[in-house]
């Protein structure tokens, strides 16, 4: 049996609860079209043309919406919607995409995803196994860049606006920004808060100031996707993702999409705007990444375990990708 439920008050008053249904049924699913229930390619990569979902965030009733939300696992399709995205995860893990980025996310992930930026976050395999004990916790914040009509183009309000628009890279926040960020995103979550525009004000005020941000994407990459959907290019993607930690020729994979290695090329680089060998490169980076941060392996069984075969291209491709050393990169990232 599947519950379905839709979950935006206090989630401290309602978390024991939740879980009991969890171990019931074994699935809980905000019932909202972007909480999809498991399907039969759990865990792969749906990549293809994006999504493009219609949002109902501003009415009478609401200029926005903020859920905090208990679930399997995150939505893991392939999207884009003209609303500006806020993401605070709070309990999960995988691989986070935003344009042309791909890099593991944690708990503790925030991120700003601009209007019309393809999205989204993929959770590692252990979140399909059916267990009620794992589960994705998040609290999502969407609204449009006029939510206030013309008020962001006032001169007090003109740094949120800017905000906006460096958030078409996808905004990553980190350190004492987020350290702030996080009470307000609760304050918001609360059913009954009565303020929640001036919260909302107030949260996008210091994100708009701070100075601890990385961004994540290249401005024009949602502007070079391809105009038609291909489930060709979903087939293709979804094979790397499943095999990516062995080697994988072009023979291989052009052939698995029934064209010759020159046409697979172009029609590859002209889908995802990156060739293959950009794409495997980053998938195993990125799974290194995860494994740099659990701290529980050493650099050489992380190089092999994460489809290298050997250390020196293991660093040079790292380093070309995240622009320093996986020791680096690990000591780097356990300061944050």
């Amino acid at each position: 049996m599947v519950h379905y439920l839709e979950y935006n008050s206090k989630i401290k008053d309602h978390k024991p609860k939740l879980l009991n249904l969890l171990k019931n049924s074994l699935i809980l699913v905000q019932k909202l079209p972007f909480f999809p229930t498991l399907d039969k390619k759990q865990g792969i990569l749906p990549l293809k043309k994006p999504l493009l979902l219609h949002k109902n965030t501003k009415s009478p009733i609401q200029t926005f919406t903020v859920r905090h939300a208990l679930v399997p696992h995150m939505y893991n399709q392939w999207h884009y919607h003209r609303e500006i995205e806020l993401m605070y995860v709070i309990k999960g893990n995988g691989t986070r995409y935003i344009g042309e980025s791909i890099q593991p996310f944690f708990a503790g992930d925030m991120v700003l995803v601009g209007s019309n930026v393809p999205h989204f976050w993929q959770n590692d395999d252990h979140f399909f196994k059916g267990d009620p004990e794992v589960y994705a916790e998040l609290i999502l914040i969407q609204f449009v860049d006029d939510f206030l009509g013309d008020a962001f183009f006032l001169p007090e309000l003109i740094h949120i606006k800017k905000l906006f628009e460096r958030a078409l890279h996808g905004i990553q926040f980190m350190g004492q920004v987020r350290t702030q960020a996080i009470p307000l995103l609760y304050a918001l979550a609360e059913e009954n808060e009565k303020n929640k525009v001036l919260e909302l004000l107030q949260l996008l005020d210091l994100m708009a100031k701070a100075g601890e941000y990385q961004l994540l994407s290249d401005l024009s990459y949602h502007q070079k996707l391809p105009e038609q959907p291909s489930e060709r290019i979903q087939e293709v993607c979804s094979y790397l993702v499943q095999h990516y930690r062995r080697p994988i020729a072009l023979e291989e994979v052009a052939r698995l999409a029934n064209m010759t290695e020159k046409a697979f090329c172009r029609f590859f680089k002209k889908s995802t705007q990156k060739t293959l060998v950009q794409f495997i490169t980053e998938l195993r980076v990125s799974h290194a990444c995860k494994l740099l941060l659990n701290g529980e392996h050493s650099i050489g069984e992380i190089c092999f375990e994460s489809g290298f075969n050997n250390l020196s291209n293991f660093n040079r491709a790292f380093k070309k990708v995240k622009g320093q050393t996986p020791k680096n990169y690990q000591r780097s990232m356990m300061q944050v």
